[in-house]
């Protein structure tokens, strides 16, 4: 090969080795500054021992040992419990009870409850009042007449009974609320009502229901609704603070929200934490919310504490003594919740029994050093 043929094939090379530099840097380039559509993040599950762990904790924060086995036919939420849900009643329990037995005869029926059950956990609690709801309809097209009389039995071992409302059914609504608190001046675990109906009055019964067999489709038109509130050790009852807002009562209930928060460095703040209900598996009994913001506090505690971080003059000290002898028995401060809010949750307790709970310190508002 000559020295002509050797020198043109060295220029195309290195043309080549050229062009193949500047598609690199090109196709380079294009990485750095084109959107790229990138595989999302998977989402972080807990372990089986995370989630049982977590599960326990909640259950023993609920005030039960177990999750409430549901047994029979499904059911449906009815309207006037979610009004109870969504009011602003300040009260730390709603139970919302069916009759586990219903007795026809010539005159009316007798309605019998189980109060044991959902009342396992009702130490140092007071009845503030109780409702016995009634669907009635007339069995012909003859205009009702008379009275309806609610009597309660004031002894489950004899026949005595009280007289605690009659009211007239001329001109029948969708429900009748009677007030039956006074039956409840002392603890139960039975009540029975009997009401007396006129001849050409009954009991309703549910038609689209997916309790719609008997004797639920009848005892979805007698629900007893009792409201309770937890007793104060004291004699003197603790006075509730003020009542909140519409906003901020149904906050209480919702589930997520979104929070913008604006992150110094790793200060002490509150931060995201969702507990979903569904993800532990529980969404057969609690109906609601499905899900809340828990939220938490992270964060470090330095000295000098910047004065955002809401620190207590004690941490403060305490700051200072653990940075002068940080290897004494003097610990830093910690991030911890200074402020909480409560959480109201719809569930459905065994036998059918709806509960509506107030739970306090469930939602962490703000954070200091402590």
């Amino acid at each position: 090969m000559n020295d002509s043929v050797r020198t043109t094939t060295t220029i195309s090379s290195t043309k080549a080795l050229v062009l193949r530099f500047q598609l690199s840097a090109i196709l380079h380039l294009l990485l750095l500054f084109t959107p790229i559509a990138m595989p999302a993040q998977p989402q972080q599950h807990m372990s089986r021992a995370e989630s049982h762990a977590l599960r326990r904790g909640l259950l023993r924060r609920l005030g039960l040992e177990n999750v409430p086995v549901q047994t029979g036919p499904s059911l449906d939420i009815p309207q006037h419990v979610w009004d109870i849900y969504d009011d602003e009643n300040d009260v730390d329990w709603v139970r919302h009870y069916y009759p586990k037995e219903i007795i026809e005869n010539n005159t009316g029926f007798l309605l019998s409850y189980n109060l044991s059950v959902a009342a396992r956990n009702a130490h140092n609690e007071v009845v503030i009042k109780a409702i016995l709801k009634l669907r009635l309809r007339r069995n012909n097209k003859t205009r009702s007449s008379g009275n309806c009389s609610i009597y309660v039995y004031d002894d489950e071992m004899n026949d005595d009974r009280l007289l605690l409302e009659s009211r007239s059914v001329d001109n029948l609504t969708d429900w009748i609320d009677v007030d039956v608190s006074t039956a409840f001046s002392r603890r139960i675990d039975r009540i029975s009502f009997f009401v007396e109906l006129p001849e050409n009055v009954e009991m309703d019964e549910t038609e689209s229901s997916s309790l719609s067999s008997l004797p639920y489709a009848r005892a979805q038109s007698a629900p007893l609704i009792v409201f309770s509130d937890l007793s104060e050790p004291s004699s003197v009852r603790r006075k509730r603070s003020a009542q909140p807002g519409n906003s901020e009562r149904k906050s209480r209930k919702k589930g997520r929200k979104h929070h913008n928060y604006e992150v110094e460095s790793n200060l002490c703040r509150k931060t995201d934490l969702y507990v979903d209900f569904d993800e532990l598996g529980w969404q057969d009994w609690i109906m609601a919310p499905k899900g809340y913001d828990a939220f938490q506090c992270q964060g470090s505690c330095p000295n000098p504490m910047p004065a955002q971080l809401n620190a207590s003059n004690h941490a403060i000290i305490q700051s200072l003594l653990h940075s002068l002898k940080p290897d004494k028995w003097v610990p830093p401060p910690c991030c911890v919740p200074t402020e909480t809010s409560p959480l109201s949750i719809l569930y459905m307790d065994v036998d059918k029994v709806i509960v509506i709970k107030e739970y306090a310190d469930m939602r962490v508002e703000s954070c200091g050093c402590r």
